[in-house]
């Protein structure tokens, strides 16, 4: 009797171990040192092992099908019409007579500055000389601001020390997202490029690649790059698929089947989506995406706003609403790789 109840409480503080650990993970990335809206990559190589995965008595995590979302997705029709013979010097000249804003967020990110700056100027450059790039700077303790003030092209709006008034990171960064869209509808822009500061890195070739499509039969075209990191804020158009909040469904595994290894069960949720997409593949139409960067049609983005609350991904509410209010029709493009 007395060796069943010390194998009952062991076993009872392992569990209770587990959920703690997945619980903890989540909130440790969401207050990390960075201001980018998106899981990393290697999150799943640092989530805490589950304690009894050392000696193999928790159970392995597995799932009926492995393929990456993209393999598994159903095949998809009436994708936009690509356009047959054009140049990029063609594109070139339709872009001049368009306004860009780009919009992103910054924290910490002092030493991503240049290369960034680097980055979308060149794509800036591409559009109407009306361009601006609208940059929001909260909660920084490094050189981030004055960074940023040293670059002419940037219009930078500081909000200061945001952590007490939204405790959760996702929030800020909506909040943060909120104002520049809402400078964004005053100013009037033909596309926004929405982006996160120390992601984005595309070239000039990959970013044209989405005005290879005609612009009508498409509404948002959001980022590849390398392995797929961004399942967050992913959502498929199919149901069976991934449209569900990946942390929300670890968490819940965690709370209701105590017996599996932690690392097991992010590796399968997460990691089994996190894969390249091929520069060749079709454009992917889903519900919510973004994954670094997205281009979008200014006028559909009125009347949605991002929201972070309950640790959600601030995308996938301005997305959907995008969908539902404004018909929006949201793509994955394999060729806007950001380096």
């Amino acid at each position: 009797m007395f060796v069943k109840q010390i194998r009952t409480f062991c076993q009872f503080h392992y569990r209770s171990a587990f959920v703690l650990i997945l619980s903890a993970t989540m909130i440790i990335y969401l207050f990390m040192n960075r201001f980018s809206n998106s899981i990393p990559i290697n999150i799943i190589r640092v989530v805490p092992s589950n304690p009894r995965t050392t000696n193999s008595t928790c159970l392995p995590y597995t799932v009926s099908d492995s393929r990456p979302f993209f393999e598994r997705e159903y095949p998809q029709s009436n994708l936009p019409r690509r356009i047959l013979n054009t140049s990029d010097e063609q594109i070139l000249r339709q872009l001049h007579s368009l306004r860009l804003l780009v919009l992103s967020t910054a924290r910490n990110v002092e030493k991503k500055i240049n290369h960034f700056r680097k980055r979308t100027e060149s794509i800036v450059n591409l559009f109407h000389p009306s361009s601006r790039i609208l940059i929001c700077e909260s909660d920084s303790s490094d050189n981030t601001v004055d960074k940023l003030y040293q670059w002419p092209h940037a219009q930078v709006y500081r909000y200061g020390n945001m952590s007490k008034k939204y405790p959760d990171r996702s929030e800020r960064i909506a909040f943060c997202r909120n104002k520049l869209l809402n400078i964004s509808h005053e100013i009037t822009a033909d596309y926004l490029l929405i982006v996160d500061l120390d992601m984005f890195a595309s070239s000039i070739s990959a970013f044209i690649s989405n005005f290879r499509y005609h612009t009508d039969d498409w509404s948002v075209m959001t980022a590849a790059s390398g392995l797929y990191y961004d399942i967050w804020a992913l959502r498929t158009l199919s149901d069976s698929v991934l449209n569900y909040d990946v942390w929300h469904r670890i968490w819940e595994i965690g709370r209701k089947e105590k017996s599996y290894c932690s690392k097991s069960v992010v590796d399968q949720i997460v990691g089994n989506h996190q894969k390249e997409i091929p520069i060749d593949h079709d454009l992917i139409e889903v519900r919510s995406a973004f994954n670094g960067a997205g281009l979008y049609r200014a006028n559909l983005t009125y009347g949605c706003q991002y929201s972070g609350a309950k640790a959600t991904c601030e995308h996938v509410p301005f997305h959907l609403c995008m969908r539902e209010k404004n018909g929006a029709r949201i793509f994955i493009n394999p060729a806007f790789s950001l380096n």
